[in-house]
């Protein structure tokens, strides 16, 4: 299994906001081999520890995995007091969570473990380290391990997005081709029917749901997309976007017969964000508002303003449909929820996923009148 690189710039930024350069690591200096000498006693405490646990003891008991572990768990401590977060160090903790994920070893484990090392390395300082420099010792203790529980959890969890990525993918790819042959066969099979007769609508209903899936496997792309890479924010011109998106919903046989006129106030009319996230936001509240709009009348509004929160911009989409009940604003914004008879139920949650990936806000309000209100808020451009 192919895992992701290792993050060294993020982990240096890490090191940097926990101010672990070189001179702090240096008030060790003078007790650093009380440390060192510890390191055996660490390995074997740390494995007592955790054999007083049925969990971890399963895992331990495996083989003959206690010895080496013992010998593993020792050179990480000597490690971690040695090589002062050399970069072949910042490897190994970030492997360290890699190795959890495949141990399927629960996360709150690790912590607790990280949890026992800072117990053991304070005792070491209250026996060991004259009184008037417990205190600075401590303090630089505190921060290395602290740094060790950020990298071993953002490894954890980059490394199970990326399994959990991996089979989202693999499962759409493996059903998006027999989509595709099924509904290639209905079509062939409906041309050949008398278009009066109960098999072709039959098969009419079948195509629906066939396009509807198609439909599903795209958005869980999109969905699982949104988890692949950190947002690249711009300055983006809401104009712009709204006018890709409304192109993008004529071509899926919506909005006929809208009169499509955006209200963008000067000075409110750009966003700081990530361009391709601001596409797929844009694209599926219009879709969205679109399907749930009046269909013998629609009316669908955009505007755009100030937001309460002074740094962000609010961009208001309107429509005339039927009013949601109260009870199910909140579902809407659930995956896989949705009362249109075609619906994924995944494109409001994309929009809400993808807004707070770029720091903005999505809610939905019923509207007097009937229809809903959508309110989009995303950081302002003057602040950047």
């Amino acid at each position: 299994m192919n895992f992701e690189p290792v993050p060294i710039e993020r982990l240096n930024l890490f090191l940097e906001k926990l101010e672990l350069d070189h001179s702090t690591l240096e008030r060790l200096a003078p007790w650093r081999q009380i440390f060192l000498d510890q390191s055996e006693e660490f390995g074997r405490e740390f494995c007592r520890y955790f054999m007083r646990i049925d969990r971890t003891r399963q895992i331990m008991e495996q083989g003959d995995y206690l010895p080496g572990l013992e010998k593993v768990l020792g050179g990480w401590f000597h490690a971690l007091f040695k090589e002062e977060f050399s970069s072949g160090f910042l490897n190994y903790l970030w492997n360290s969570g890699v190795r959890h994920v495949r141990l399927n070893l629960d996360q709150r484990f690790v912590n607790l473990g990280y949890a026992m090392a800072r117990q053991f390395c304070h005792r070491i300082v209250s026996q060991q380290i004259p009184i008037d420099h417990q205190a600075q010792v401590a303090e630089v203790i505190d921060r290395m391990l602290d740094f060790c529980v950020l990298v071993a959890t953002d490894s954890f969890i980059t490394t199970t997005f990326h399994c959990d990525r991996r089979m989202i993918e693999g499962i759409a790819h493996q059903v998006r081709n027999p989509i595709t042959i099924i509904g290639g066969s209905i079509r062939r099979l409906q041309k050949k029917t008398d278009p009066g007769s109960p098999a072709y609508l039959a098969y009419e209903m079948v195509l629906k749901e066939n396009q509807r899936l198609e439909r599903m496997m795209g958005d869980i792309s999109m969905y699982s997309g949104l988890f692949q890479e950190e947002p690249v924010a711009k300055v983006c011109d809401l104009a712009e976007f709204l006018d890709i998106a409304h192109r993008w919903v004529l071509e899926r046989g919506l909005m006929e017969g809208v009169d499509w006129q955006p209200d963008l106030r000067a000075g409110y009319d750009r966003v700081y964000c990530d361009p391709q996230d601001l596409e797929a936001m844009l694209c599926y509240v219009l879709e969205n508002a679109a399907e749930a709009a009046n269909q013998e009348k629609p009316i669908l509004e955009a505007a755009s303003g100030p937001d309460k929160d002074q740094r962000m911009v609010k961009l208001t989409i309107r429509n005339n449909g039927n009013t949601p009940a109260p009870i199910h604003m909140d579902d809407i914004l659930s995956p896989f929820h949705s009362e249109k008879p075609l619906g994924t139920g995944l494109g409001l949650p994309i929009v809400f996923l993808a807004a707070r990936r770029n720091l903005g806000t999505l809610s939905l309000d019923p509207r007097p009148g009937g229809g809903a209100i959508c309110r989009l808020s995303l950081p302002a451009p003057h602040n950047h």
